[in-house]
């Protein structure tokens, strides 16, 4: 399910990066491979099962929404 990838990052924004204070990107990144590596090795990792094709699919749908909104 694409929601399983949409709440990952959620979690790494929510856990990682919110009220961070980062002076590069560098350090952002550096911040996020440090809390994926402590979570794999705390918990199970996600089970990725959408495949590329079923998120562009997804993303194309819901471009076509947003468009078809009048905005």
């Amino acid at each position: 399910m694409p929601y399983r990838m949409e709440r990952w990052f959620g979690i790494i924004t929510q856990r990682a990066m919110r009220r961070g204070s980062f002076s590069s990107v560098k350090k952002l990144i550096t911040r996020i491979k440090e809390f994926v590596a402590a979570c794999n090795q705390r918990e199970a990792p996600f089970n990725w099962t959408a495949t590329a094709d079923s998120i562009l699919e997804q993303l194309q749908r819901r471009c076509a929404q947003i468009s078809g909104t009048g905005h």
